[in-house]
């Protein structure tokens, strides 16, 4: 069966152009994704098989007219709920100043604060709207107008499915280095309490979203500024809730130097702590809404799964990313971040309920437990001693506080990590060039009066042979005695060839730790999995 699959993926690839008539543009991107394992939880194993095949099609037709579609096959998925069938499809036009687009589309207004619509199939989350959307944009002004249907189906979290109308449209005015913006959406939605299993009726609810956004933009100095303000009307229980959130971003850019300030004030749905952990409430942030994190996403592994997971309904935070150049071959890189919720909540003596006390200043993140404190600084060095080979030597420290509550003895755990990344890609000629991986961590747990402290390496060696043939090799090692699949050690090696410049296979086998995985804010755990994976990206 699953070789009947392949095949029938592997044919729609072989298709020759040439059937196609000369005024029509074709092109096709396929993703076939197949893994046979499993997956594991301490001493249990469980089987896990995944067939995933994603084609896109796009036509461009006389100029100015564009026709898509995806035909896309998840059963079963790696992560995220089986589908057959198409799942994408769209018809749009575009000439000198008009765009409209009908059928499914992604959207960003502004800076994301009252509307993103983005996809991650790494994450199952997808909130592409079906619908359609306008846009109108002469000299002196921009225009841009859309309305359909969202149907998000949560996966990362709990397993539910949410449905929403959505209007809305942005008007923005450029005048030379400046430029003022605003965004107004309507929302209807139908959000299920619980899982999908739950006898808990759904809440309907009807949101309305303003934005104003200003941009100046200076030979070498820009700013941004960003606010938005949510209401909700919650219909089943007569409550209409208010939250709102504040981007800005200043930018230096010199010679041979740059650095950014980023600022983050996010209060779209501050509750104490039983609203906060309810991620069913209807009140929170809408998943349509997805504004920018303020935090520096890395490359290095053992940085990607430590990521401090944005809470978009109450934090408030900054980040200061600066870069150097020594020399035309030399550059240092820094970052900063540093964030908090804004408010504390104090157990009453009945154990049961909360006081909010509010923090004064609480437009700045702060190092007190009480507020979930989270701190980052990251140092990175980067040295092209050839045209194709560069050595990078990095230093991160990050300090994460969880504070318990619900406990009246004040109880907090504080994670401290400290990693040393050390990358070296050297081309030893045209035809071979080795890249070699070393990333150290010191991690140390603090629960009151106990320390656990524990050592995690991951050495990865990729070896690039013709610019077609690559084979890597990954080794994991921990000292910690808590890690969810039980193990200490994890290898696992891969092979990859480019076949005519327009398909890459990728066959990789072993065990795989898994592990925290984060995305625009969205995050995921990936369990463990050992077994056999198969990946072939094509494009033609």
């Amino acid at each position: 069966m699953i070789k009947n699959k392949i095949f029938f993926c592997l044919m729609i690839l072989l298709i020759n152009k040439n059937i196609i008539a000369q005024d029509v543009v074709p092109s096709v991107s396929n993703i076939l994704r197949y893994g046979d394992g499993e997956r594991i939880f301490g001493s249990i194993k469980l089987k896990h098989r995944y067939f995933e095949n994603l084609t896109d099609v796009r036509l461009s037709l006389l100029q100015s007219f564009t026709v898509g579609f995806r035909l896309l096959y998840d059963d079963p998925p790696e992560v995220g709920e089986t589908f057959r069938g198409i799942s994408r499809r769209f018809i749009e036009f575009n000439k000198d100043d008009i765009y409209l687009r009908a059928g499914n589309s992604s959207a960003l207004f502004g800076r994301g604060l009252a509307l993103n619509l983005f996809e991650d199939r790494g994450l199952a989350y997808d909130t592409w709207m079906d619908g359609v959307k306008f846009k109108y944009s002469p000299e002196f002004f921009n225009v841009s107008l859309l309305g359909g249907t969202i149907d998000f189906r949560d996966s990362v979290n709990i397993v539910r499915h949410e449905t929403y109308k959505i209007r809305g449209g942005s008007f923005e005015v450029p005048l030379d280095e400046i430029l003022f913006g605003f965004t107004y959406i309507y929302a209807e939605g139908n959000i299920p309490q619980g899982e999908v299993t739950s006898a808990i009726p759904p809440k309907n609810i009807k949101a309305e979203i303003p934005e104003f956004y200003f941009s100046l933009n200076l030979d070498e100095l820009s700013l941004y500024l960003d606010w938005s303000r949510k209401w909700v009307n919650v219909t089943e229980d007569k409550t209409t809730s208010t939250g709102w959130g504040l981007y800005g971003a200043v930018s230096y850019l010199g010679d041979g130097f740059g650095i950014t300030l980023d600022y983050k004030n996010y209060s779209f749905d501050i509750l104490d702590p039983y609203g906060r952990y309810d991620l069913s409430r209807a009140t929170r942030m809408l998943p349509f809404q997805n504004p920018p994190i303020v935090q520096k996403e890395h490359s290095y592994t053992l940085l990607t799964r430590a990521l401090h997971e944005v809470d978009f309904n109450d934090e408030v935070g900054f980040q200061v990313d600066a870069f150097y150049s020594l020399d035309e071959n030399t550059t240092l890189n820094f970052n900063t971040g540093f964030s908090s919720i804004h408010n504390r909540y104090q157990l009453n003596k009945d154990g049961f309920t909360f006081s909010e006390i509010v923090r004064d200043g609480n437009f700045i993140p702060t190092f007190e437990k009480e507020f979930f404190p989270y701190y980052e600084l990251f140092i990175e060095g980067e040295h092209y001693y050839d045209i194709s080979s560069a050595i990078r030597l990095a230093v991160a420290f990050r300090e994460k506080t969880f504070f318990n509550e619900f406990s009246l003895d004040k109880s907090s755990i504080v994670t401290n990590s400290f990693v040393i990344p050390l990358q070296v890609q050297h081309a030893f000629s045209e035809n071979y060039s080795l890249t070699f991986q070393s990333e150290h961590e010191w991690v140390s747990e603090t629960f009151n009066q106990t320390e656990d402290k524990f050592f995690n390496h991951l050495i990865t060696i990729i070896n690039s042979f013709y610019s077609t043939l690559t084979a890597s090799i990954r080794y994991e090692y921990t000292t910690s005695n808590n890690d969810v699949s039980g193990r200490r050690n994890w290898i696992s090696g891969e092979l990859g060839y480019r076949l005519m410049q327009s398909h890459v296979i990728t066959l990789s086998f072993g065990i795989e730790k898994g592990g925290l995985i984060c995305s625009n804010g969205v995050c995921r755990y990936i369990q463990p999995f050992e077994g056999f994976r198969l990946n072939i990206l094509s494009q033609i």
